[in-house]
């Protein structure tokens, strides 16, 4: 089962800490709400200024730049289309490295479930073998057909029970494949 999750239909919702806004783009499972009942959540925020992160307890999480310059994070460098995870838990300074970040982000309860987070060229692949999970194209650059289904940039799908999907791209599309497991 294929489900299209157009930028239009993301929720925005506030920070944890109330110092920013972020685009909520898909959570689990379904009926959950955020941030006290949830196993995990797919987000991409803006972020214009240096502040600490949210604090979850309990919570693994994966987070990449995905449009400007990068992050630094506790003084290390997050550069674009690089995946850092860390501990819901670790205080994280961020700050700007030149001017506003744009970032794709998993959180999720490490007790209840698994992620994984990369980024694929097109070039590198025309078809995708899935593992039993739940599974997210986000499309970073250009168009993507997933199967006969074509999604832009910023554009989600949401994979569920399918092992192998075809991928035809356009205008040199990159996209992230995030990938939810069972515990």
């Amino acid at each position: 089962m294929i489900t299209y999750l157009p930028k239009a239909s993301y929720k925005i919702m506030p920070w944890k800490n109330g110092k920013g806004l972020t685009s909520q783009i898909a959570l689990g499972p379904e009926g959950s709400s955020f941030p006290d009942n949830f196993s995990w959540r797919i987000s991409s925020a803006q972020v214009n200024s240096n502040d600490p992160f949210s604090k979850f307890s309990g919570c693994d999480r994966l987070l990449m730049v995905t449009q400007g310059a990068g992050l630094s994070l506790n003084g290390s460098h997050l550069l674009p289309l690089q995946v850092i995870s860390f501990a819901g838990e670790t205080e994280i300074q961020a700050e700007l490295i030149e001017g506003p970040v744009v970032d794709l982000g998993v959180i999720f309860k490490r007790d209840s479930v698994r992620a994984e987070m990369k980024v694929l060229n097109l070039s590198e692949i025309a078809e995708l073998s899935l593992e039993d999970g739940i599974h997210f194209i986000f499309c970073l650059r250009g168009r993507l057909n997933v199967q006969d289904l074509m999604i832009h940039a910023e554009d989600t799908v949401r994979i569920e029970k399918q092992s192998v999907i075809k991928l035809d791209g356009l205008n040199h599309s990159s996209y992230v494949l995030i990938s939810i497991f069972p515990a």
